[in-house]
């Protein structure tokens, strides 16, 4: 049994919107246009999250690594949210956890390892304690379908 209900009680929910063109040849929403769903997501989170905008405002931070699994298809049509969390912490990178759904359905589970870097030397640096507090006040578990 997946822990999706406990997954919604900590994540954020963001609604995302699909495109006509965001379909492909197959009638479903293309798996690299989700990607994109997703990161748009990270970054509204992020948002809502630090009152900051990645590459403009607060820590400076780049993806290092992102693994997605495709659990269903998902359609044009219906209304599609996108839940996000952190699902690890670490010294200079957290972890994104997002769950892609539709008819509140799981979807999609993508996560993605963001590292904080130094301004100065574009080195990864520590969290400060206000962007530590921020992240655990969002972190739980990663999605398990099972």
């Amino acid at each position: 049994m997946s822990n999706f209900t406990e997954i919604q009680a900590i994540a954020t929910p963001i609604d995302v919107q699909l495109r006509w063109s965001d379909q492909d040849i197959n009638g479903h929403i293309n798996n690299v246009r989700i990607l994109t769903l997703v990161e748009e997501a990270r970054i509204l989170a992020t948002q809502q999250w630090t009152d900051t905008t990645p590459g403009q405002s607060g820590p400076k931070r780049v993806t290092r690594a992102m693994n997605a699994s495709f659990e269903r298809e998902v359609q044009y049509g219906p209304e599609t949210t996108v839940w996000a969390w952190i699902t690890h912490i670490g010294s200079s990178s957290f972890t994104f956890g997002q769950l892609l759904t539709q008819h509140g359905q799981p979807c999609v589970y993508a996560e993605a390892t963001m590292v904080v870097l130094d301004d100065e030397t574009g080195k990864p640096k520590p969290h400060d304690e206000a962007f530590r507090w921020v992240l655990e006040t969002h972190a739980g578990p990663g999605f398990s379908a099972e």
